[in-house]
């Protein structure tokens, strides 16, 4: 049988009917992933709180009463002459020193007299501003002051269950095929996002989270390399590019149904039953043609001959009648892991410069998309500014990827972000900070989903959702952390944004010591995988070192950063 390449381009068309509707239905089932993705900034909302006073009523209908709350909080007098109370500390005065009338309390008290009598935690609970949230898991388990940190750790295990996910449904894809993995992914989106909704308690809130996190790394994995695989080599950026776009219409869609559903348990149900829609996939959704030639070639036929039919085109036997080479017939009996990626030289480099990049573009991206409360403003609208964002980016890709090859648009963004960042810490809070992150926040996303659709490119077809998949849980490692780096900002506010920048810009860098995959044909096999790109490191580093005049008169030090560079590639 024929490359899949050269029968999509020679007879079925590098993209068609067929392939239209196989897109049409990954990128339908993208949405409610863009949904559970950043879940998170709204379910795990904090609210303004204070401590339960006992004896004393300090709210009203959510709202906290500034005179009940000067005689039971400590507070702090800010710039603009409002009060700053206490979130985890009262006074420490019982019950009956507050049944009294507010006269007849600072008769016998006073601000200096409160303070010296010491503060108490907050033994009796916590009070909740609802204004703008009914309740969240946040309000409902009292995860704040010592127990601030399980909010982050929520949102690190549904990471954890995204990288796990990862692997697990990318390995499942190359074994037991696309289709399967795909299908078992939305199976168990459905079913435990549906469950979270009903968690008796944290831990098995986090435990269906972290299952949902899981089947939505399923999702984007398989499909990202679904639509790839079914279209020939100059519509892959198109493809790659489209798809995603409905991760971004999910979280438009999201911060609407956000706005209007305040209570945590009704959004969590609201975002998890429209994966109902999906059960026509058990007979809409194809095996990759792709994928069966290394397996099953008369399936693979079927398949081919059934696009063949939708394309209204005709691919006569001669395509199906060459003999594969002895390589191609031993790699498809073969079983592969994560080990095939790092096993050859040339492979490893590559795969390990392919992880930092994808862990680097994740770690930068949730750690904007998941503390957008950082920024100044309402939390709504800067959510939805911040999703509208990813729009220009992707559109973006479709010229500069085309135009430029693969590997410069991402490396330019990168750059970007990272100078983005650094402007970021140095600017108030206030609109031209916002206006900046949200600049940031569109580099990210276009070095993010660059790199996605280069990766396709440099995996061999046999470990293509093993690389991806590794990748991936590279990025969701990224994504895992990102919420415990910005504790650094308690001791240090820009702290996290000067990181991220340092991060960005060397994953920029490593992403042009990459080879150029613009118009090629996809490698198949491992040797394929290994031959391909060789050298391109090498060339990098001495264009670089010519640019610099390094080598003319100065062989030594052109020698010197030639071992320094060979050592980090």
């Amino acid at each position: 049988m024929l490359p899949f390449d050269e029968i999509l381009t020679k007879y079925l068309g590098e993209f068609g009917l067929y392939q239209g509707w196989v897109l049409f239905l990954m990128c339908f089932a993208e949405i409610p992933v863009g949904f559970h993705q950043v879940a998170s900034v709204f379910l795990a909302a904090v609210p303004a709180h204070h401590c339960s006073v006992p004896g004393l009523v300090t709210s009203r209908d959510c709202q906290p009463l500034p005179r009940a709350l000067d005689m039971s909080l400590p507070w702090t007098q800010e710039k603009n002459e409002s009060r700053q109370y206490s979130q985890c500390l009262r006074y420490n005065l019982t019950e009956q020193e507050y049944n009294v009338s507010s006269a007849e309390f600072w008769q016998t008290h006073s601000p200096e007299s409160l303070s010296a009598g010491g503060t108490l935690s907050c033994d009796r609970g916590w009070e909740y501003d609802c204004e703008t949230f009914t309740s969240t898991i946040v309000t409902e388990w009292d995860i704040v002051c010592s127990a601030s940190w399980l909010k982050r750790l929520t949102t690190a295990l549904y990471m954890v269950g995204v990288m796990v996910g990862a692997v697990v449904f990318g390995d499942l894809a190359d074994r037991l095929g696309r289709r399967p993995s795909y299908l078992l992914s939305l199976v168990i989106q459905c079913v435990f996002g549906v469950a979270a909704a009903f968690s008796p308690n944290l831990v098995l809130f986090v435990i269906f989270r972290f299952f949902v996190g899981a089947a939505t790394s399923g999702v984007i994995i398989v499909s990202c390399v679904m639509v790839a695989e079914f279209v020939g080599p100059s519509e892959r950026v198109k493809v790659g590019v489209f798809r995603p776009m409905f991760f971004a219409v999910g979280e438009i869609i999201f911060a609407g149904i956000a706005y209007g559903i305040r209570d945590w348990r009704m959004l969590q149900l609201a975002i998890s039953l429209p994966n109902l829609l999906y059960i026509p996939y058990f007979w809409w959704c194809p095996e990759s043609p792709r994928w069966l030639m290394s397996r099953d070639q008369e399936k693979a036929k079927e398949v081919t001959l059934r696009m063949a039919r939708v394309n209204k085109v005709n691919v006569p036997d001669e395509a199906f009648s060459s003999e594969d080479p002895e390589s191609i017939k031993e790699e498809s009996s073969r079983k592969y892991s994560i080990v095939d990626l790092l096993r050859t030289p040339n492979m490893r480099t590559r795969s390990l410069k392919c992880f930092y990049v994808w862990f680097t573009c994740s770690l930068v991206f949730y750690g904007f998309s998941l503390n957008i409360t950082d920024l100044s403003g309402n939390i709504y609208l800067n959510f939805l500014i911040s999703s509208l964002m990813e729009f220009p980016a992707y559109v973006s890709l479709l010229y500069l990827q085309e135009r430029f090859g693969r590997k410069i648009p991402v490396f330019t963004y990168l750059f970007l972000t990272g100078l983005g960042l650094i402007i970021v810490t140095v600017l108030p809070p206030g609109p031209s900070r916002v206006a900046v992150a949200m600049l940031s926040k569109l580099c990210i996303t276009g070095g993010f989903q660059g790199i996605m659709i280069y990766s396709i490119e440099l995996f061999p077809t046999v470990v293509r959702n093993t690389g991806m998949g590794s990748s991936s849980m590279a990025a969701r490692f990224g994504a895992t952390i990102s919420p415990f780096l910005w504790l650094l900002a308690d001791f240090w506010r820009p702290a996290p944004y000067l990181l991220f920048s340092i991060m960005t810009v060397l994953a920029g860098l490593l992403c042009m010591l990459l080879p150029e995959t613009k118009g090629l044909q996809l490698p198949q096999t491992l040797e394929d995988g290994e031959e391909f790109g060789k050298g391109v490191a090498k060339k990098m580093i001495d264009t670089v070192l010519t640019t610099l005049k390094l080598k003319k008169g100065n062989d030594d030090v052109e020698d010197k950063v030639q071992d320094t560079c060979q050592t980090l590639i």
